[in-house]
């Protein structure tokens, strides 16, 4: 017999050995790894002096840690495109261990000081990038 009378649903943990996906970008790699119900991992690789687009997410939230390197992170809150005096974008340098938190509608854009990997961890997975600004001219599905 349960100790919970009524549960409805009782929260567990899982394991997932689904295949990695490695994809090439223009400043490294994306690793994408073991997806569950709404939150996904990446690992990125981003080669000293390159940089990632600035860009947003309409409902991605996500959690970036410096495993290793020093990156130097560009970001702002959901008025910065359309506020730059009242919202300005902020610069941080970050290194092994600091993390970066970025909520949906905030841009950010992470340039590589060194050759660096980034864990990232987020949830609305398909939620593809609005590219403000791209070195390399991708374009978004806006």
């Amino acid at each position: 017999m349960s100790a919970y009378k009524d549960v409805k649903h009782v929260k567990s943990a899982w394991i997932s050995k689904s295949k990695k996906i490695t994809t090439e970008k223009p400043w490294g790699l994306e690793t994408s790894w073991s997806s569950f119900d709404g939150i996904h991992g990446k690992t990125l690789f981003i080669r000293e002096g390159f940089r990632t687009s600035l860009k947003y997410h309409k409902m991605k939230s996500e959690v970036l840690t410096v495993r290793i390197g020093k990156i130097e992170v560009e970001f702002g809150d959901e008025l910065s495109l359309v506020d730059t005096i009242g919202h300005p974008m902020n610069k941080e340098i970050l290194e092994q261990g600091d993390v970066l938190f970025v909520q949906s509608g905030s841009p950010y854009r992470i340039k590589a000081l060194e050759n660096s990997e980034i864990i990232e961890i987020g949830n609305h997975g398909s939620d593809m990038p609005i590219r403000v600004e791209d070195d390399y001219g991708r374009q978004s599905d806006k």
